[in-house]
């Protein structure tokens, strides 16, 4: 049975506390921890993780852009790193920076990034997540699905397959699966609905993820899925109901293994 965890920004350690609590009583096996968010004691994040049982299992690492580079370049990857020797998590996932221009370049720098990390913590732990395009100029990924696809042989690095970002960059979900499969190692779930309707509650959107599941299952995935929701599909609930969605969507995926 596949492991599910929450993927969950902690700005404050207040925050931690309400987020953790919701997790644990909906059942989630872990959590993903996203560093660009960050902003309180990893000491104390550890006790949180080990009195609510709830271990952080996946680091979501910063992305360089263009809005904030001076503190990506002051904190980005030293939160990272202090993040796996606090947690010793099972993987660290790396988005793909968009850029208009410089393409080729970014691309080196990002494939150094990778090498680097992998030389300090080994293939196993570093999965690249297909991206899409961002912003109001809708700014595209410095690679499509199939050159994610050629990275990870590339590198011998994984993949984590981020379902919407695949269907917000126009492809096929089942398609891509079937092309990156024999490399992803976690996936993203969440649904999609249009251009700017991305990361919704599964169900609310138009992608087949139950078919997606099942193929899943028949090719023996053996990784995680990781709920990755936007906040406005969650802004306005109390906790109660957050624990009764949070609840069905394990429920939902798990039922298909």
């Amino acid at each position: 049975m596949p492991e599910v965890l929450l993927q969950v920004r902690l700005p404050n350690l207040k925050k931690a506390d309400e987020i953790f609590e919701i997790a644990e009583r909906s059942g989630y096996d872990g959590i993903e921890l996203d560093c660009a968010g960050l902003d309180c004691s990893l000491d104390d994040l550890y006790v949180k993780s080990v009195d609510y049982n709830l271990p952080i299992k996946s680091l979501l690492a910063p992305t360089l852009t263009f809005s904030q580079p001076v503190h990506y370049l002051l904190h980005g990857d030293t939160d990272v790193h202090s993040a796996f020797h606090a947690f010793k998590p099972q993987r660290i996932v790396f988005r793909l920076p968009g850029t208009p221009v410089l393409k080729d370049l970014a691309g080196y720098v990002f494939k150094d990034r990778l090498n680097y990390f992998k030389g300090l913590y080994g293939n196993d732990a570093i999965c690249v997540e297909n991206g899409a395009p961002s912003g109001s100029l809708r700014v595209p990924p410095i690679f499509d699905i199939k050159g994610v696809r050629n990275l990870a042989y590339e590198l011998d690095i994984f993949i984590n397959f981020d379902v919407a970002n695949c269907a917000a960059s126009g492809r096929d979900i089942l398609q891509a699966y079937d092309m990156l499969a024999p490399r992803v190692k976690s996936a993203h779930i969440s649904d999609h609905g249009g251009r700017d309707s991305s990361h919704l509650v599964p169900g609310d959107g138009l992608l087949p993820l139950g078919t997606l599941l099942t193929k899943m299952k028949a090719n023996r995935y053996n990784g995680s899925f990781t709920m990755e929701l936007d906040q406005q599909e969650i802004a306005g609930r109390d906790s109660g109901e957050i624990m009764i969605l949070y609840k069905e969507l394990i429920g939902y995926v798990k039922s298909h293994f």
